[in-house]
């Protein structure tokens, strides 16, 4: 288990430990933690949440292998629907989850992973609720769903049928105390947008991802890349040595925070992206948000299935009012 020690106070950036291999025992490597160097204060839960989420099979593909789960832990939920209308969330004592996932192993191999992994992590992390007192804490819980589900795919991938079978999975855990950790396995994406300017929060698993993110190709250069579609993390596979990450992002009123499947970062440009969710200031403007980033993702490529869940961030003492920082509307 990750060492329960604070994230060391400072003004700005990142920074990146990775933990002693013998925090892992059984496990080999341990993975990467990464969070925004900020100082929290002690989780309050004091956060209300706008929560949507959709699906969509794509135009390409016959069997939807996307998965996502929305909802407080310990509390309601929905799951692979839209709903009658998107969830009004507070943090209520317990923290509010988003999870996708994409399927890997193609037709029902891929489902089932997808499905096992929102499945094992919501439920491992239901039951760790009680634990989940800081964020150290709830970083560790993370951790130990994410190796669970790696665990259990893999053992399921090894039976006839299954070969080859696995998942991306990102999530987003709203913890109060103006925080979210995170956790990423794959390409799948965590996306804040802040008054109007988009960021990635996760970072992707593969070659062509990182040479992205360290400024080696633009984003036109990495859609065009021969290795795109090559990663190298996903829960259940055996080939490469498991290294999640977690991490911790500082969250605040008026932010629209993303999670996606790389059926919709594939599809749609960052800019475009942005343009979408720097519409979201109310939360009458969650919904429509959501179905503009699939419908556009589909328009545009439809090669593969298209998730996005949007979670737009209000403080409970700012409803029909902008707060600090922000550009909510009643």
């Amino acid at each position: 288990m990750l060492s329960a020690r604070r994230l060391p106070p400072c003004d700005c950036g990142l920074y990146f430990r990775v933990p002693k291999r013998a925090d892992y025992p059984g496990l080999g490597v341990a993975p990467t933690v990464v969070a925004r160097r900020v100082q929290f204060s002690a989780m309050d839960f004091q956060i209300f949440l706008h929560v949507d989420g959709l699906t969509d099979v794509g135009r390409r593909r016959l069997n939807n292998e996307d998965a996502w789960w929305a909802g407080r832990l310990g509390g309601a939920h929905f799951f692979m629907e839209s709903g009658a209308a998107p969830l009004h969330l507070t943090g209520g004592g317990t923290p509010v989850l988003l999870l996708v996932s994409d399927g890997v192993g193609g037709a029902n191999a891929g489902e089932v992973a997808s499905q096992m992994a929102v499945n094992l992590i919501s439920d491992e992390l239901r039951r760790g609720t009680g634990a989940m007192q800081d964020l150290p804490a709830v970083c560790r819980a993370i951790d130990a769903a994410l190796y669970t589900a790696n665990a259990a795919i893999a053992a399921k991938a090894i039976e006839p049928g299954f070969g080859g079978m696995g998942a991306t999975l990102s999530l987003l855990c709203f913890v109060g105390g103006g925080a979210a950790c995170w956790g990423q396995v794959g390409d799948s994406r965590i996306y804040l947008c802040r008054e109007g300017k988009l960021r990635q929060i996760s970072r992707d698993h593969s070659l062509v991802g990182r040479m992205r993110q360290q400024g080696e190709i633009t984003e036109a250069e990495a859609r065009l890349h021969p290795l795109r579609n090559q990663i190298d993390q996903s829960l259940g596979d055996p080939t490469n040595t498991f290294q999640p990450e977690v991490g911790v992002e500082e969250v605040r009123p008026g932010d629209v925070c993303l999670v996606c499947s790389d059926g919709l970062s594939d599809g749609l440009w960052d800019r475009e992206i942005e343009q979408i969710l720097a519409a979201v200031d109310r939360p009458a403007a969650v919904r429509p948000a959501v179905r503009r980033l699939v419908a556009g993702a589909n328009q545009a490529s439809g090669r593969d299935n298209i998730t996005a869940v949007i979670a737009l961030v209000e403080a409970p003492a700012s409803a029909g009012a902008a707060p600090a920082g922000g550009r909510l509307r009643a």
